[in-house]
């Protein structure tokens, strides 16, 4: 135990960096996996409908629950016109209808959203 904290020490001492968890996925009773800066990241690209910059938010998509927002893992890059304001916008006109306007594939940019993030993540050991 002690060797292992010392090893993340002197990992983050050097490197910068701490050992990061692959996300846990949250039981039942705690709702979908949440990730701040996953969610942040997302905010920093464009608009996946528009290519717009300005504005972005962090869309969530996939299976909603009872007042309960998909994981954050399956949100995508969208302004506030395509995500909430818009006559298009996906929050108004759902997900199918809206991939067909816009002609995007939401599944498919979630993975590759996620397969750029987590291979950003890993660490050099």
């Amino acid at each position: 135990m002690i060797g292992r904290a010392l090893e993340r020490w002197v990992a983050f001492q050097v490197l910068g960096k701490i050992e990061r968890k692959p996300p846990q996925r949250a039981d039942s009773s705690r709702g979908p996996a949440r990730d701040w800066r996953y969610r942040a990241w997302i905010r920093t690209l464009p608009c996946a409908a528009c290519g717009t910059n300005k504005r972005i938010e962090a869309s969530h998509t996939g299976p909603h629950g009872l007042n309960q927002k998909a994981s954050d893992y399956r949100c995508v890059p969208l302004c506030i016109e395509h995500h909430r304001t818009g006559k298009a916008a996906l929050d108004r006109i759902g997900g199918e209808r809206f991939e067909r306007v816009f002609q995007i594939d939401l599944s498919g940019l979630v993975r590759r959203l996620n397969r750029i993030w987590f291979e950003s993540r890993k660490l050099p050991w």
